[in-house]
């Protein structure tokens, strides 16, 4: 979700945005430059748990907040263009923000686990 998703769902949004950039103004521009910063943070998130990186769950959980929070933002105030149905916003806007605090949940209980587990080393040796 990290690695592809955000950084794919910002690519579909810039395609459509750039052609008509000069019409959606500044607000746009900087809707669109915050929207590539929150992709470019959940990639290297999605990277630095692919590679098992030390900071990656920190970094995944301060990227998964950011996407929630353009998320919510971009279905209630948005310059880019959308294919929101109207009067859906806030079962989509709940849809987000529960999807990002269970990921949340899941790489906090994980990442607390493998800190003070006595026995981390020994765990991939007890699976079989």
């Amino acid at each position: 979700m990290l690695l592809i998703w955000q950084p794919m769902n910002f690519a579909a949004a810039a395609s459509l945005t750039f052609p008509t950039m000069s019409f959606r103004g500044p607000l746009a521009a900087f809707e669109l430059a915050v929207h590539g910063l929150i992709a470019a943070l959940a990639a290297a998130a999605g990277w630095a748990l692919w590679h098992e990186r030390p900071p990656g769950p920190q970094l995944a959980i301060v990227a998964l907040s950011g996407m929630a929070v353009v998320s919510v933002q971009s279905l209630y105030w948005s310059s880019l263009p959308s294919q929101t149905q109207p009067g859906t916003e806030l079962q989509l806007a709940l849809l987000a923000v529960a999807h990002s605090v269970l990921w949340i949940a899941f790489l906090y209980k994980t990442s607390h686990d493998l800190v003070t587990s006595p026995h981390k080393d020994q765990l991939s040796n007890h699976v079989t």
